[in-house]
């Protein structure tokens, strides 16, 4: 059975629809990827999965249990993590504080402190400024910070939005290696990126989406070969 499963999903802003019928799975264990040209509908999804946007219809299924209508705050709970595009950190507060923000549906001090050093263990960069404030951290350093926060309630699932967007190369390398170590950790992981080949290249499954609909699916490396989305997609030929 999937672990997160979408059947025919249309939603957008307001009066504005953005997807129309887009249907998509993620298996555990799986690192899926989510590319498409601008536009189309990729961060879309995700924030309809959390819950942030207008729902118009269709299934949104998670351990197979329905949580269309569920708070962002009860998807969390449930064990579904998310990282935002734009390396959102909390300026004013410390790398500390902004972990111990991402584990404010946990009441358990042990199992925080617990998450904490598993995300100082992952990202030592983290442990080693603590009390350095996030606002004076670099972009790359930032994303860290947003994925470590996102990593504080331990998910079984992780959504990252544009990981990579606006990194120097090194940081690039970083974050998809750091993506890589998770997936082999267990954790199911569904990325959108404009970086389409890196993405699709430590992917099992990626999905093309265009002008909100389903145009290609198929496995990473199946996608990567696949002429027309080479042409389309990944500038190439």
């Amino acid at each position: 059975m999937a672990l997160l499963e979408l059947k025919d999903i249309n939603a957008g802003y307001g009066r504005i629809q953005i997807l129309h019928d887009v249907s998509l799975h993620v298996n555990p264990d799986e690192v899926v990827a989510v590319i498409g040209p601008n536009g189309a509908g990729k961060s879309t999804t995700f924030k309809i999965i959390m819950g942030f946007i207008n729902y118009l219809g269709g299934e949104i299924e998670f351990e197979g249990q329905n949580i269309v209508g569920y708070r962002p705050d009860q998807i969390l709970g449930r064990g579904l993590g998310y990282v935002p595009q734009g390396r959102i950190v909390f300026n004013q507060m410390t790398v500390k504080e902004n972990l111990e923000m991402g584990a404010y549906i946990e009441r358990d001090q042990k199992k925080i402190d617990d998450a904490m050093d598993y995300v100082f263990t992952l990202f030592p960069r983290l442990g080693e400024r603590q009390k350095q404030l996030g606002g004076t951290m670099s972009g790359g350093e930032q994303q860290m910070l947003a994925m470590g926060r996102a990593l504080m309630t331990r998910p079984k699932m992780i959504m990252l939005d544009e990981p990579s967007l606006g990194l120097s190369p090194r940081f690039v390398t970083e974050v998809f290696e750091k993506i890589v170590s998770l997936a082999k950790e267990g954790l199911t992981i569904m990325l959108v990126e404009q970086n389409a080949a890196r993405a699709l290249e430590i992917s099992d499954r990626g999905y093309v989406l265009e002008l909100g609909r389903n145009r290609y699916q198929g496995g990473g490396h199946e996608l990567l070969n696949n002429q027309e989305v080479k042409m389309m997609y990944l500038g190439g030929g």
